[in-house]
This record gives structure tokens, C-alpha cells and sequence, in this order.
């Protein structure tokens, strides 16, 4: 194997790449925000990497704990021995030279796609056949050796992969299929295509719900001085509408010296002790990951709807942060204690917006501290450089039947942000008093970006007519992307810069070093506020609860020695619940895109008022608002020869000279919606154009 060689720096990109998307992309766009880039060579030992292959065969190791260490050649004979998104050890020797790989974790244990059979012999009980797999830039053929006869060429079947199996020595991989859906897909079956994919598990062990079935509430350690009664504490929780699980509370009060802020977080730690089987399975999940249809969680119900949630007026124990500001929003003090608590109120963001519009001025209401600290918070990060991005999310609502009946672009109130801003406050806090008593911890991590990444979007900012200059030394960069993301507000590139801008950001991960966090421009940073739903966070909250019982006395301060190895732990928890993040968060990505093909499958050949949201060589994307989705127009589809013109960010017709820019307003025609590869394409309705537009055709394969 060799490294991917690199050409020098330039201030031109080296791909004509101006839009990453929803929308699946050919190898016009760069792997990542920050690749390629002139790494270190692979250093000698042992390291970890996921396979990234691409439908040609051949494929790239990808290591993301180590963002030094250049993406690394496969060659097709070796790259057959895995999947797509595999987990491995790289062994690398004298020199970088790879020695070997050695399989750490299966990307896939089941599959969805379409059967295609490949026997025309005599009538026999099955048949052979082989069902294709492929997304974005993978592809891979997994053989059937024996399908029911009642599984016809095309139907959508799932299939468990035995990789182990002779007879995967032609095609890879072969399996054996476990359920027949027909030839149209469900949309009850969505959920099981995307947790088939990313290797997730809904259904909790018999032993995790047993052990979470057999916990009661016991408020002992509060009689024992353990635990603070705070119960007369006004929290207040606010969450979704349709929120199920409350891990955070929340209180402010104002103080001689300024604002006293409360934040609570449910006291996980109490229930899941490590290697219990709800630890082990929580581990081994790594994160809860929530689709357009239900969640899967991390904890069973019983914790986390029930115990664990913190629910209004009913009795909860909770791990509290306690953090003084003086009048200017600078943190003062931070007190850490377990505690009892109960919430006095369950808020959705609508209603405190709504509340906050009519009382916002009002001195006597009851909130009016929460939103003055919050302003005074958000003004104190936003001067230290930290950079806010304010993505467009889409928020899918389906029926009984899973098909989505809405999409929409979740709008983000003051009322998210304040909770937001809330649990950043708390986050940096408990980090800060962790620090301070140079204790065993868990960070949230982000460095910056390579300067490679940051010569591209400068380009691409250039050529969307923002003039800027990023230097990657410098030492006010963070103030620099910021005010970027501000003087953005409002131009016609501004999806488009921003989604560009922060993938050209590094990953950010756990790890058990201390390093801060570029993107908040933290000096300390965790993730404390979420156990429910996050294993690292629950780890911070056992970290601290041994902090906090040995400062009170209550247990011996663990030997040095004992310190060292709980730190060498951590490294390997923080790199599992960084993988297992990433593969949470792609699965997120893509339920939230075969919602939105579905959705306009039922609207073919219909038309729709849309903008132009970003241009490459072989078409256009545009975004339609209602319902909110993204699609491709095929250059090839067009009346006309249109050439992309990169410097000025511009499609124009050779004949026509009709000429097409970000931000522009379209009317397009749904063409094809494809459930299996995501995509939606559209053709661009042309009433002004002299020669009409080509009919509706399958637009070729990108």
C-alpha cells in the first residue's frame, strides 16, 4: 500500500467542487472537509482506521483519531476482504510501510436492497442469486446461494452477511436473506434499512431491561449528606414537543454579583454501574440515535423515560452544576454536588418563545433572568471567537404508516439557543473544575482546520464574491471564521459557504488529552449534560461523582497508579464513542434522506418554485423550502449546452446564453426520486426559453 500523493498547495481547488449536499456526489468533491492534505507519513506501531472504498474496488484507509496521518492507498485485492465503513488495525512497520490489516468491528451485519437472480438451470427448492449493494461511491455484490423461488428478480429483500462463508470468495461477501419485502420497499421498513447499515440495535438484552425494571428511587444519600436536597428549587425543563426523555433542568437566579446558573442533569451514574449489563450494552451502543419515526435508545425505557428523565413534579436525583457570572457574563465560581431535585415545570421552545415575545420586558416574569444571562453569555462567546453556525435542518413528520407527510425547515428560537448556551456554560464548567484538580477525564476536542481546507473554501468564497484572507497561523483564525459566518448573513451563498465552511473543520472527537475546542473557542471542554443518550457523558458524571465524594470525604483518592491506568481506559472508550458518533450521525443523514426521496415519490411530475443552492460541472442543485428537500438537475437533461464556469460561480447556455447563479429563483419539475441511492432529481421548467425544454427522461447515472 502507499499514501495518496499530493499535489502542492494552490490557491485554486483541485477538484471543481462547489457544494457538498444531501444529494449523493461522484468524485468531483473532496473526501472531507479537511482532505486531502500533506500529513505526517504513517508512524510505526499500531493504528486504528475505518475502510472508505469506492465502487471501483480499491479503497482508503481513514484514520480519524489521528487527523496527522494521511489517508492511505488500498489496492483492490485487499480492500475485497472489507466492507465499506469496516473498523481496523493497521499495523505499520519500519518506514510507514503497512504490514497488515486485521479486522476490529463490521461496519454491516445486514443489508437492504434488491434481488437479482443469476440461475437459469433446471427447477430446484431455491435459487441463487445476488443482491447489490450500493451508496454514494460503494458498491459491493453479495451472493445468495439459496433465495425462496417466491423471491422475484427486483424485490427488496434484507439480507445477514456471512463473510465467513466459502462462497463469498467469488462476489466478497454472501448471505443469506431473513426477510422478503416484495418489490415496492415500506416505509415501516426505512428504520430497519438504516439500522441494518450502520449496525444498530432498537431492541434492548433481556438482562439490561431487568436490571433497569428492578431500580426504585432511594433518597438515603440524602439523609446521609451525600445528597443535597434541592427540591424547592424552581428548575424548569425545556424540550421539544415531542421529547420524551428530560435529561436537563434548568434555573437562574440573580445574585448580589450577578446570576447564580443551575443546571441539573439526571444522575445516571447512580443506576448504570460499570460492567453491569446495562454499562455493557450502553458501551457497546455508544449513543442513542434519533429517526424521523423513534429512537433508539441508549438506556432502556425505564431509565430513560422513566427515572432518568426528569419529569415536572415528581422526585429525581441528578448531578448539579452550580456557576456564578458577575454582571458581564464572566464565570466567577463553579460548585459541583449530587443532588435530589424536582422539576417544577415541563416547557416545550414554542411556549417559552411565545412567553418570552409577550413577557420579555417584563421585570416581574419569572423567566426574565434566564434570557438576560443567556444574551449576556451568547455576547461573551460569540467576543472570544467562537463560531456559531446556523445550519438549515430539516424536521420530518410521518404517520402511522412511517411515510413522511411533512418536511419542514426547523426553525431555531432564541428559546433553543438559550438551552444551548445553557448546557455550553456547564459543559466548559465541570471541564474547568476537573482540570483544576488534575483529575481522569474525558474531553470534547476540535482542532483547527489544515490550511489545505482553508485555501479551498477561501476559493470558493472568492469566487461566491466574499473577499477574505484566512491565515492558518493565525492566532485570531477563530475570530476570523466568525465574522465570515456573520458578514454571511443573508447572502445567497450563505447555505452553501456555511455547510462548506464547516466541513472544512475538523471532526470533533473524545479523547482523554486535553486539547480545547476550536469551534466554541474553549480552552475546556466535555460532554456532561446528556447520559441518557451518551456514553462518554456518563463517564464524566462517574469521573466527577468520585471527584466530589472524595473531596467531601466520603472515599479514599484513588493511588496514582490507579489514576494511570483508568486514564488508559479512557483512551479506548473515547475512541469507540467517537466511532460509534460518527455512525449515529451518518445513520441521521441518511433516514433523513430516504424521507425526503420518499416524500416526492408521491409528487412526479410535479412542479415546484425552488433556488438555486449550488453549481458543479455536470448540473445544478436547487432547494425547494416546502416541502424542504434538495435535488439535482442533470446538466445533461437541459435544452441547451450550459457551461460551468467556476470563477464565476455560473451555468450559462452556450445558445440561449441563459445563465444560472447561486441564490437564483427556479421552477423545476420532479423527475425521479430514488429511495435505494437518496436521490431526487429535478428538470428545470423553462416557460421564457425559445426552443422548449427536453421532455422528462431518467436522467443519466452520475
Amino acid at each position: 500500500m502507499k499514501q495518496r500523493r499530493q499535489k502542492p498547495s494552490s490557491r485554486r481547488p483541485e477538484k471543481k467542487t462547489t457544494r457538498p449536499s444531501s444529494q449523493s456526489r461522484k468524485d468531483h468533491r473532496s473526501r472531507s472537509g479537511e482532505r486531502p492534505k500533506r500529513g505526517k507519513a504513517l508512524p510505526q506501531g499500531s493504528l486504528i482506521a475505518t475502510i472508505d472504498k469506492n465502487h471501483k474496488g480499491f479503497g482508503f484507509l481513514i484514520f480519524h483519531e489521528n487527523k496527522e496521518v494521511e489517508d492511505t492507498f488500498v489496492p483492490p485485492g485487499e480492500a475485497a476482504r472489507f466492507f465499506h465503513g469496516d473498523r481496523v488495525s493497521v499495523k505499520v512497520g519500519p518506514g510507514g510501510r503497512i504490514l497488515g490489516l486485521t479486522l476490529i468491528e463490521r461496519r454491516f451485519k445486514e443489508i437492504v436492497g434488491r434481488f437479482q437472480p443469476n440461475y437459469g438451470g433446471p427447477p430446484r427448492p431455491t435459487q441463487p442469486g445476488i443482491v447489490q449493494f450500493e451508496r454514494k461511491k460503494a458498491r459491493e455484490e453479495i451472493f445468495i446461494p439459496h433465495a425462496p423461488l417466491s423471491v422475484k428478480a427486483g424485490d427488496w429483500v434484507q439480507v445477514q452477511l456471512d463473510t465467513d462463508s466459502r462462497s463469498a470468495a467469488r462476489y466478497g461477501f454472501s448471505g443469506k436473506i431473513v426477510k422478503h419485502f416484495g418489490a415496492e420497499l415500506p416505509a415501516t421498513a426505512d428504520v430497519g434499512m438504516i439500522a441494518a447499515e450502520f449496525s444498530l440495535t432498537e431492541a434492548h438484552s433481556p438482562d439490561s431491561i431487568r436490571e433497569a425494571e428492578a431500580f426504585e428511587l432511594d433518597l438515603s444519600e440524602v439523609k446521609s449528606g451525600i445528597r443535597r436536597d434541592l427540591r424547592e428549587t424552581p428548575f424548569i425543563t425545556i424540550d421539544g414537543e415531542t421529547a420524551r426523555d428530560f435529561d436537563d433542568a434548568v434555573y437562574v437566579e440573580r445574585i448580589k454579583s450577578g446570576y447564580r446558573l443551575w443546571v441539573a442533569i439526571a444522575d445516571v451514574s447512580h443506576y448504570v454501574n460499570t460492567g453491569s449489563a446495562l454499562d455493557k450494552e450502553a458501551y457497546s451502543r455508544g449513543t442513542s440515535v434519533y429517526f424521523p419515526e423513534r429512537a433508539f435508545h441508549m438506556l432502556p425505557r425505564a431509565l430513560s423515560e422513566n427515572l432518568c428523565s426528569l419529569k415536572p413534579n415528581v422526585d429525581r436525583l441528578a448531578f448539579v452544576s452550580v456557576i456564578d457570572f458577575d454582571r458581564n457574563g464572566n464565570k466567577v465560581s463553579t460548585e459541583l454536588c449530587e443532588a435530589v431535585i424536582n422539576s417544577k415545570r415541563r416547557a416545550t421552545y414554542n411556549e417559552i418563545q411565545a412567553e418570552y415575545k409577550i413577557h420579555g420586558n417584563d421585570k416581574a416574569w419569572q423567566y426574565k433572568s434566564h434570557f438576560e444571562l443567556y444574551f449576556l453569555l451568547r455576547k461573551k462567546r460569540s467576543g472570544r471567537g467562537s463560531i456559531d453556525f446556523d445550519l438549515p435542518e430539516a424536521s420530518i413528520v410521518c404517520n402511522e404508516e412511517m411515510e413522511p407527510v411533512e418536511i419542514v425547515n426547523r426553525e431555531r428560537l432564541d428559546a433553543h439557543r438559550l438551552i444551548e448556551e445553557f448546557m455550553i456554560s456547564a459543559n466548559e464548567a465541570v471541564t474547568e473544575w476537573a482540570l483544576q484538580r488534575n483529575w481522569p477525564f474525558i474531553y470534547r476536542t476540535h482542532d483547527e482546520p489544515s490550511e489545505e481546507a482553508l485555501l479551498r473554501f477561501e476559493t470558493l468564497a472568492h469566487n461566491a464574491g466574499i473577499r477574505l484572507k484566512l491565515d492558518p497561523e493565525s492566532d485570531n483564525l477563530n475570530f476570523l471564521l466568525a465574522d465570515v459566518v456573520g458578514r454571511l448573513q443573508g447572502h445567497p451563498a450563505q447555505t452553501l459557504l456555511n455547510t462548506m465552511l464547516l466541513r472544512s473543520m475538523k471532526q470533533a472527537v473524545y479523547s482523554a488529552e486535553h486539547k480545547g475546542h476550536f469551534g466554541l473557542a474553549s480552552e475546556a471542554y466535555t460532554h456532561f449534560t446528556s447520559p441518557i443518550r451518551r456514553y462518554p457523558d456518563l463517564v464524566v458524571h462517574r469521573l466527577l461523582r468520585l471527584a466530589v465524594r472524595t473531596q467531601l470525604g466520603k472515599t479514599h483518592r484513588p493511588h496514582p497508579r490507579e489514576i494511570e491506568t483508568f486514564a488508559k481506559q479512557l483512551d479506548s472508550i473515547a475512541s469507540h464513542c467517537s466511532y460509534r458518533e460518527r455512525l449515529a450521525a451518518e445513520a441521521d443523514r441518511e433516514a433523513i434522506r430516504l424521507k425526503q426521496a420518499r416524500y416526492m415519490l408521491k409528487h412526479m411530475g410535479e412542479e415546484f418554485e425552488g433556488k438555486v443552492n449550488g453549481l458543479i460541472e455536470n448540473g445544478i442543485f436547487v432547494e425547494i423550502r416546502t416541502p424542504f428537500v434538495e435535488g439535482f438537475i442533470h446538466r445533461d437533461t437541459l435544452s441547451d449546452f450550459f457551461i460551468f464556469n467556476e470563477e464565476r460561480m455560473t451555468f450559462t447556455g452556450k445558445r440561449s446564453r441563459k445563465t444560472f447563479k447561486i441564490g437564483d429563483q427556479i421552477r423545476v419539475r420532479v423527475a425521479r426520486a430514488d429511495i435505494e441511492k437518496r436521490t431526487i432529481d429535478f428538470v428545470w421548467v423553462d416557460s421564457s426559453s425559445i426552443d422548449p425544454p427536453k421532455k422528462s427522461r431518467e436522467p443519466r447515472r452520475r
